[in-house]
């Protein structure tokens, strides 16, 4: 099966500790025609950095795009509630942080959230087994988790296909250095969401690096 007949979803991810670069970002992506962003929350604990708190910048933001809450966060509990009534439809949280992942799933349901398992890459996969039937969809970082703009690490797209063999109705997501070089990769193995940070972000035509995105994949 080609990447581009299983409509994979390419996501513009945004990591700041600046609220005006956040808007300046955001907006950005809307000339673009970008529908939705991923956007980076780090409590300065579960990784050595602080971001933004997102959702106080996103309630005065006018803006039709939606979001995707990616909580690099030792406590996803309390970094989940201020989130409802936003434009966050999506929540993503770390299986390295919580125990209970079912009963932040039924809060985020609650909430009319989606909810994802993100998994770093040298946690085992069977880290995974307690959220199936529960997590929305899954995301494999491909990245340590934290500054953006870390190496792409090769071995993650393996894991990747062997999570996708033998839960191929579940949707994957891939967070971390992906670029028309590492996408294809991704797309292979069976993911169906790619995040580009830095790549996006850093280029100087953003809506030019997303179609070379693309047309990675197609």
């Amino acid at each position: 099966m080609c990447a581009a007949s299983r409509n994979i979803e390419i996501v513009p991810a945004i990591l700041t500790h600046d609220p005006e670069e956040f808007v300046r970002l955001v907006h950005i992506f809307e000339r673009a025609g970008v529908r939705r962003v991923h956007l980076d929350i780090a409590d300065g604990v579960f990784v050595p950095i602080r971001t933004i708190t997102g959702h106080e910048e996103i309630r005065r933001l006018e803006t039709p795009v939606e979001f995707d809450v990616h909580l690099m966060v030792a406590d996803p509990v309390a970094a989940c509630e201020p989130w409802r009534g936003t434009r966050a439809r999506r929540m993503i949280v770390h299986v390295e942080t919580t125990e209970d992942f079912s009963t932040l799933a039924e809060h985020a349901h609650g909430c009319q959230k989606e909810l994802g398992a993100a998994i770093n890459p040298e946690t085992p996969l069977e880290k995974l087994d307690a959220v199936n039937g529960t997590a929305d969809f899954v995301q494999f970082m491909t990245v340590h988790p934290g500054e953006q703009g870390r190496a792409f690490l090769p071995e993650v797209p393996e894991r990747i296909r062997l999570y996708h063999a033998n839960h191929p109705h579940q949707t994957v997501m891939v967070d971390g250095g992906i670029t028309p070089d590492t996408a294809p990769l991704c797309a292979a193995a069976g993911a169906g969401v790619l995040v580009s940070g830095s790549y996006v972000v850093r280029s100087p035509d953003p809506a030019a690096a997303l179609k070379a995105l693309w047309t990675s994949i197609s």
